[in-house]
């Protein structure tokens, strides 16, 4: 680990119902939730969000009921994917921090779509998924949604489901949950 500070990371894409996109168009990155933890306090410090105007789909109805974002809004409030890319690798540490989320898939859908654009991935080889770590400390095979998981510490989902900055914000929650635990349990121990 080269930080103390973790990133903590959810994404929106681009959707339709069973993922059925109209001809032409493909699944990609709408918004980057960001939410910085210090390690060493075991505290949030800032959650982010980076808006991505869609350049290989539109944002159907069914989209915007689920992440509350437009087609004008995202124009408005976006920037480009490579902006994007270039605020989390300049201002928040990309490659250097360890990245944490609630799904493998998080990081592969970056990698892909950084792949796809001929762009570099912002984040590094650092990696630590919570849901995994859910699973170990229940035993629980099946994929819990968030608001089950913090339940699990007595938690209660804050902000909005499926807003990337809310859900990164509360991943951190869970995060720090299960590494406070960790910490009281073995200190116990020792």
């Amino acid at each position: 680990m080269k930080s103390n500070i973790l990133n903590v990371l959810d994404l929106e894409l681009s959707c339709y119902p069973n993922d059925s996109f109209p001809a032409g168009e493909r699944k990609e990155i709408i918004e980057f939730g960001l939410t910085t933890v210090d390690l060493s306090k075991l505290t949030i410090v800032q959650s982010f969000s980076f808006p991505i105007i869609p350049t290989m789909s539109t944002i159907s109805p069914y989209c915007t009921e689920l992440t509350g974002w437009t087609e004008a809004k995202l124009k408005r409030q976006g920037m480009s994917f490579a902006e994007a890319l270039r605020r989390i690798e300049g201002k928040h540490g990309g490659k250097n921090r360890t990245v944490v989320t609630d799904s493998d898939k998080e990081l592969d859908a970056v990698r892909d779509q950084c792949q796809l654009m001929g762009l570099p991935c912002p984040f590094g080889s650092g990696y630590f998924n919570v849901s995994t770590m859910i699973a170990v400390l229940t035993g629980e095979l099946r994929n819990l949604s968030l608001p089950e998981k913090l339940a699990l510490f007595k938690l209660e989902f804050e902000g909005a489901l499926h807003s990337g900055k809310d859900d990164s914000r509360n991943i951190a929650r869970l995060f720090l949950a299960v590494a406070t635990k960790g910490r009281i349990e073995l200190a116990g121990s020792l």
